[in-house]
């Protein structure tokens, strides 16, 4: 393993101009919530769609691919903070980063690793990515955005200069530590030496962070009781649907709200299939309208085999949850809702009433960029936006899950 600090590092040249650090987070936090599948959300229901994911895995985000980049990313400034101050730790900590990704490449296990093709050109580094849950799960201890670390960090190194590692699991200290107290120790060779197996350590660690930052959620009972042969789909998951009886309410709400609005973007795409056929009249339009009425079909025959969606559940949740109610959000889910529950869901592919209805909320949320009323923008349709049932981000904790339950040895 070589030493990295051969050189005194230059002043960071990466700026976005009047922008404070908290700022570049916001607007960083705001840019990723256009990774969210079906976030090309021409209906507005990704609010919900994030409240749900928040309620059930707090932390996490569609960014997140392994879970020891909850330890990689500590380790990586520990060692920066060993150094004493006087060093540009944004520089420096994108240069261990991107030691880290030549390294978990060359690993046995290379899936999920964040920048494997673009290496030392990646715009988005995987600290930025999982700071959040950082902050979320107790583990980044100030509990400040990663911005405000960077600059601060001198401080905080003299500030913890005398402060010994805790070893009895009951001390609460008056200074502040940067990690987390009993945050494992990096193994030998780290950065240069990596993979994503957890030591058992690592992985109670990790475990611990949860059972205390994320109570009554999903992500803990899937954390304490689960296994590594999680299912694919959240929904074939039998402990998901055996929860206790609070987290398990969240559960089959979310599954029921992610059925029913999955035909909205459904009907979107239809509509905008038939606008545009109206406009050249070729053949790939009247495919796509085959397809999407095909779809239309094979929703209604799920959808239909349900009980009628109970909006006020949702909307008691959202307020539960601490959400914004947005009234013109709230009139479109509940118009949607009293339509399949008058007419049933197989007259949806059929009906103006909702046609109309999306042609008025696409307006409302894009004005005169709506694809319905903007025949440069509906001529450029790709054919398929923000299409797919709601997963809640379960792709992505699934992995992490089933990391950590390897760890422990399940």
């Amino acid at each position: 393993m070589h030493d990295c600090r051969t050189s005194r590092p230059v002043t960071a040249s990466l700026t976005w101009i009047d922008l404070t650090a908290t700022d570049r987070d916001k607007v960083r936090r705001v840019l990723d919530l256009f990774k969210e599948q079906g976030t090309v959300d021409e209906l507005g229901l990704g609010s919900l769609r994030d409240l749900f994911s928040n309620a059930l895995f707090p932390g996490t985000s569609v960014l997140h691919t392994r879970l020891r980049y909850v330890l990689f990313i500590p380790w990586i400034y520990q060692q920066i903070e060993s150094w004493g101050g006087g060093w540009d730790v944004a520089e420096w900590s994108r240069k261990l980063e991107v030691r880290l990704i030549d390294a978990l490449a060359e690993s046995d296990d290379a899936a999920g690793v964040i920048g494997i093709d673009a290496r030392e050109k990646l715009a988005r580094m995987s600290s930025s990515a999982y700071w959040a849950l950082l902050v979320r799960w107790g583990i980044f201890v100030p509990g400040r955005n990663q911005g405000w670390y960077h600059t601060l960090l001198d401080g905080l190194v003299r500030r913890q200069a005398d402060l010994p590692r805790a070893d009895d699991p009951g001390v609460i200290w008056e200074k502040t530590f940067t990690w987390h107290p009993h945050l494992p120790s990096a193994p030998a060779g780290f950065p240069d030496e990596a993979s994503f197996g957890l030591a058992l350590q690592e992985a109670d660690f990790v475990l611990g962070r949860i059972q205390e930052r994320c109570p009554d959620s999903l992500l803990l009972w899937l954390a304490q009781e689960g296994h590594s042969e999680l299912a694919g789909v959240l929904w074939d998951e039998p402990l998901a649907m055996d929860a206790p009886e609070a987290i398990a309410e969240t559960v089959e709400l979310a599954r029921r709200f992610s059925l029913h609005v999955e035909g909205a973007p459904l009907l979107y795409n239809l509509l905008l299939a038939e606008l545009r056929n109206k406009l050249d009249e070729g053949e790939r339009d009247e495919e796509w309208m085959a397809h999407f009425r095909a779809a239309l079909g094979d929703w209604a025959a799920r959808e239909s085999e349900e009980p009628s969606f109970d909006s006020d559940a949702l909307w008691r949740f959202l307020a539960l949850s601490g959400g914004r109610l947005r009234h013109r959000q709230q009139q479109f889910v509940n118009t949607w809702s009293q339509f399949l529950t008058d007419r049933g869901p197989h007259a949806v592919a059929d009906s103006r009433a909702l046609r109309d209805l999306i042609h008025r909320r696409e307006i409302q949320l894009k004005g005169n960029r709506a694809r319905v009323i903007n025949q440069g923008r509906l001529l450029d349709w790709s054919g398929q936006t923000g299409v797919g049932r709601m997963e809640f981000r379960w792709p992505n904790v699934r992995r992490m899950l089933i990391d950590l339950h390897k760890g422990l040895g399940r």
